[in-house]
């Protein structure tokens, strides 16, 4: 019979490999050249093969290796550091960050893009005010590399897009952009939006459980949903959307899927032994105790919101 501890682990493990798993799919040119067709207002009448030949080859993607050695360079995200440090401002870690060349005529738009997962529509903040925040830090880790002393007009434009798997019903799917407008207040100073449009925010909300209209966001929900078989998932991918399981793609889904499956068994276990919430509660419980994960590494692989962790916190300490 496995120890409480025992079973700590394997549950953390899971779930940390599921998240890195994720990325690892989001991660491939295909899935990024979607995403980026739909919210990329550069690339919005760009074909799906032209927008993955404008993704450069050195992008980076932050995780926990699962299989070292094994990475595809050539279709998938690189697995490279993606931690940002700034003294006295602590460090952000990105989950996908790449550069992507829009292309122009004369010189091609180089583009910097963060891609963030996150399970919880509101886990204790606002998805936007984070998103401006590691856009932010986007922007200013330019210095010295993209510009350097006045020159900010080599200032690259930035965006941070959020993806939402689980949205609350009364949202939905839906796709809402936070960027910068100009307004006029006395008089007007010439419009050139090239100086100020710099920073865009993305949230995509993905809810399974409701239709959508949206082939992308129907896309979506197929790609990253925790619970469809994967040879379904295969197949409507391939014929719906002609994404081809090739390049790693299949292999990266399918295990994926497995992970997802060994999650669902384990909660699912706890779940008859105490009943779903509280089953939860208890390996949550278990996991801050034990010290396996911080804080930030189990409201992310759990979904669990900032509050429903003090919570939990509190109730241990009762």
């Amino acid at each position: 019979m496995k120890t409480e501890i025992a079973k700590d682990i394997e549950t953390a493990g899971c779930l940390i490999r599921y998240d890195v798993q994720c990325k690892k799919v989001l991660g491939h040119k295909i899935i990024l050249a979607w995403i980026m067709r739909e919210t990329v207002k550069e690339f919005a009448n760009q074909t799906i093969d032209a927008i993955q030949k404008c993704i450069e080859n050195e992008p980076e993607i932050s995780t926990i290796h699962i299989d070292p050695g094994q990475t595809n360079t050539n279709d998938r995200i690189a697995e490279l550091a993606t931690e940002d440090k700034i003294q006295n401002e602590g460090s952000v870690t990105f989950d996908i960050r790449f550069n992507a060349y829009v292309p122009q005529e004369t010189q091609s738009i180089k583009l910097i893009l963060n891609i963030e997962g996150q399970k919880d529509f509101y886990p204790g903040y606002p998805i936007v005010s984070r998103g401006i925040y590691y856009g932010g830090r986007l922007l200013s880790s330019q210095k010295g590399i993209e510009f350097s002393n006045s020159n900010y007009d080599n200032i690259k434009k930035v965006y941070s897009i959020w993806i939402c798997t689980e949205a609350p019903q009364y949202i939905g799917n839906a796709i809402s952009t936070y960027d910068i407008h100009k307004t006029d207040i006395v008089g007007a100073i010439p419009d050139i939006p090239e100086h100020y449009d710099k920073l865009c925010v993305i949230i995509i909300c993905l809810n399974e459980k409701q239709k959508s209209e949206h082939p992308f966001l129907n896309m979506m929900n197929t790609l990253l949903s925790p619970t469809l078989p994967i040879e379904k998932k295969k197949y409507i991918l391939q014929n719906e959307y002609c994404i081809p399981m090739d390049n790693g793609l299949e292999e990266e889904l399918s295990l994926m899927c497995n992970i997802s499956e060994h999650v669902w068994e384990i909660a699912s276990r706890e779940g008859r032994e105490e009943g779903f919430k509280d089953g939860a509660k208890t390996v949550i419980s278990n996991l801050l105790k034990s010290g396996l994960l911080s804080e930030e590494q189990i409201i992310s692989v759990s979904g669990i919101s900032i509050d429903e962790l003090k919570e939990i916190r509190l109730n241990m300490q009762n």
